[in-house]
């Protein structure tokens, strides 16, 4: 009987310890999916034993695929053969940043950690990686953006300094020198102004989502062309606009007028003494339509990839003459996708543009109305 009850209580045991057993493997395999990096585990010879499913989509495979393979093989990115090789050639932790133009440019951080088991057995490798593509593209964007941010700022800073050196210098006592340089000052410290105010607006655009309340936006577009409508006639520029009664929407009033006024500003900006700058809006899937389409100077193919880059100039020259900051398209941009919207451009060079963007209907009933 004792021999039984010792039986029943070593059964019970192992029952015990099989189920800690699966216990354990479960939080390893929730662990090992779930911990947001990509993992995979390599044999001696660098053979891939497993793999999660993060590992699996950095690098463009199925993770049944991505078994099996040696780590240096296709269709990995070039360097983890390499950096596999260093790791198991000097014993210790590799960490390296990994490009690979196969898979669209994109970068990874990779380390790779020896794992060190029993006495005699074979050692096997960790690799981990973090995909940082992202990352780096904004970081480019940023560096860029400082780049130039410093350029925009030193030309007029400069111009300024020059003026009031040569005033202080004596030209103060010629008063038709002086009277130039002064009204150069004032006019380069305006484009400073500009500029600033620019910068805010589009951090803020960038920033945080835009306060929306339901907007009649047939009303803002009224307002907005009829203010409007002296610049196009002091340039000699015909401006019509067609859109329906009734265009409600959910946005931003004060971001949709930036929105406006910025591609209306650029359609008369760019269009020659003449020509004609329309205004449509009407109603889509969903959406609101707007577009706003001149006769101006038109853009190439090239410059329709970057003309929503802040600071992007498609003539540098006539937008700085004209006041312009390099910014209104960026902030168009932002705040069109900040609402849900869609922005596109149509152009032809010396035949003229068509600027469009989409914002969502998504007008609930018994929603405050914003003029």
């Amino acid at each position: 009987m004792a021999k039984r009850k010792t039986s029943d209580k070593d059964a019970a045991g192992a029952a015990k310890s099989g189920r800690a057993i699966d216990g354990s493997i479960s939080e390893y395999e929730a662990l090992l999916q779930r911990c947001g990096e990509g993992v995979i585990v390599l044999g001696q010879n660098g053979q891939v034993e497993r793999l999660n499913q993060t590992a699996a989509s950095l690098l463009h495979i199925t993770t049944s695929a991505g078994v099996g393979p040696m780590i240096g093989d296709h269709p990995y990115p070039e360097d983890l053969g390499a950096l596999y090789a260093e790791a198991v050639h000097k014993g210790h932790v590799m960490n390296r940043e990994v490009r690979s133009a196969t898979f669209k440019n994109s970068s990874m951080i990779v380390s790779i950690f020896p794992i060190r088991g029993k006495r005699g057995s074979r050692r096997r490798y960790l690799l981990i990686s973090r995909d940082v593509t992202e990352l780096r593209r904004l970081e480019n964007i940023r560096r860029d953006f400082v780049a130039n941010v410093s350029h925009e700022l030193r030309t007029p800073l400069a111009s300024i300094r020059a003026m009031a050196e040569t005033l202080q210098d004596g030209a103060l006592n010629d008063r038709e020198v002086s009277g130039r340089f002064l009204g150069t000052i004032v006019t380069e410290t305006e484009r400073l102004t500009r500029i600033a105010q620019d910068l805010l607006i589009l951090s803020d655009a960038e920033s945080r989502q835009p306060e929306r309340a339901l907007l009649h936006m047939d009303n803002l577009i009224t307002d907005v062309v009829e203010r409007s409508k002296p610049q196009a006639e002091k340039a000699g520029i015909a401006f019509s606009a067609n859109y329906p009664k009734g265009l409600d929407v959910m946005a931003n009033h004060d971001q949709m007028e930036q929105v406006l006024v910025n591609l209306i500003d650029n359609a008369i900006k760019y269009t020659p003494e003449g020509g004609s700058v329309y205004l449509e809006a009407g109603l889509g899937k969903g959406s609101a339509i707007v577009s706003v389409t001149d006769t101006g100077i038109g853009m190439r193919k090239k410059d329709l990839m970057r003309i929503f880059e802040r600071f992007y100039r498609v003539d540098k020259a006539r937008s700085r003459q004209s006041g312009g900051t390099g910014l209104g398209l960026s902030i168009v941009k932002h705040i069109v996708e900040s609402h849900g919207g869609h922005v596109s451009v149509e152009s032809v060079p010396n035949e003229g543009s068509t600027f469009s963007f989409t914002i969502p209907l998504d007008v609930p009933t018994g929603t405050p109305a914003e003029e």
